[in-house]
């Protein structure tokens, strides 16, 4: 069935074009990458930094295009902003209203999206400048908790997903949203890495693509999945940089990677059920285990309770394990050799540097 689209944006939609391969994660309109990776010198990252100062745990983060910058959002309604060439806390912004989750680099380093941490419907999200601490612009509409903010890697243009069972489509400079899609249960959400293709999980058991230029016609490729037990839930939804495969993650302790193009599996990843899922019958919790697919896409990281498990794209197998307090949101860094992890504590990982002669 072809979802509900609700239109507020004005204009000639252009015509169907045929999907085409992805560009390099290295080309213009996508973040660039670090340096590649192999098993040895993944095995070889260690903490370079740990940072305490959150009360609660981070429930979200992500770095600026440029990879000089890490954000993150935490229960404890706090914004962090870190400096990734000396690993310091740069600043700190409290969002003690409606707190704060889902914090989002636009594609300037010294602004951000986040969304309310409860349910606001005049401040679900919000336009955040960290150079002035100053709100920009409220995006309000959302009737129930954001779950998930993507900004669009190549304009100003982002989407949300919430449980009000909606996606909508916004754009920097209004507060009114372009679109809305409504969906048969909390959507999951993300963008291919040219922006063009758009993926949703519209319901429990379908996954639908849109072309960004044509989407109020519906999705141009539609997928059966799985998700699992009966009480597994979607959680995330990220391509590849190549754009050939999609990884999606679940409550229930599993991760899929599925071809993009057919829709089939590839590979299944196992972990570890997420520990708060038994309180949740119908919502998604509000703290889940974000994956994180390398600039190279050689490697995804992925948390659970025992700590930090890194698989083998290509593969399909597991690498590498830390031992860690539990990491709910994991990122790497798109220009620098490092990622991140956070749960109560926020640490940043780097290999050792080489010895000088």
């Amino acid at each position: 069935d072809r979802e509900n689209w609700v239109i507020f944006a004005s204009g000639r939609a252009s015509e169907p074009k045929k999907r085409k391969p992805a560009r390099s994660p290295g080309m213009s309109g996508s973040r660039q990458r670090h340096p590649p990776l192999d098993e040895k010198r993944l095995a070889m990252f260690a903490p370079g930094k740990i940072h305490s100062t959150n009360t609660q745990t981070v429930n979200s983060l992500d770095y600026s295009n440029n990879g000089d910058y890490l954000v993150t959002a935490s229960e404890d309604n706090s914004v962090r902003l870190y400096t990734c060439n000396t690993g310091t806390q740069k600043q700190a912004v409290f969002c003690k209203r409606n707190g704060v989750s889902q914090a989002r680099f636009t594609h300037h380093s010294n602004s951000i999206i986040c969304a309310s941490r409860v349910a606001s419907k005049q401040e679900s999200l919000r336009y955040l400048s960290l150079h002035d601490n100053v709100y920009l612009r409220y995006f309000p509409g959302h009737t129930d908790r954001v779950t998930q903010v993507e900004m669009c890697p190549v304009d100003d243009t982002f989407m949300s997903g919430s449980m009000d069972h909606t996606v909508r489509f916004w754009d920097l400079r209004s507060s009114k949203a372009a679109a809305i899609l409504e969906t048969k249960a909390p959507p999951v959400i993300g963008y291919d890495p040219q922006g063009l293709i758009l993926a949703v999980f519209t319901a429990r058991n379908l996954l639908s693509l849109y072309d960004i230029r044509t989407f109020t016609k519906g999705p141009f490729s539609t997928f059966n999945v799985d998700p699992g037990n009966s009480n597994s839930m979607w959680t995330h939804l990220k391509f590849t940089p190549d754009g050939d495969h999609i990884l999606a993650s679940t409550t229930g302790g599993k991760m899929f990677l599925y071809d993009s193009f057919k829709g089939n599996i590839k590979h299944t990843f196992e972990g570890r059920a997420n520990p708060k899922m038994s309180r949740y019958k119908a919502k998604m919790p509000s703290l889940t285990f974000t994956p994180s697919i390398s600039p190279d896409g050689q490697f995804i990281l992925w948390g659970n309770c025992q700590g930090i498990f890194a698989y083998g794209i290509a593969s399909g197998k597991f690498v590498k394990y830390w031992k860690v307090e539990t990491p709910y949101a994991i990122g790497w860094n798109p220009r620098k050799l490092m990622f991140a992890s956070a749960g109560k504590k926020l640490i940043l990982w780097q290999p050792p540097r080489p010895k000088r002669r």
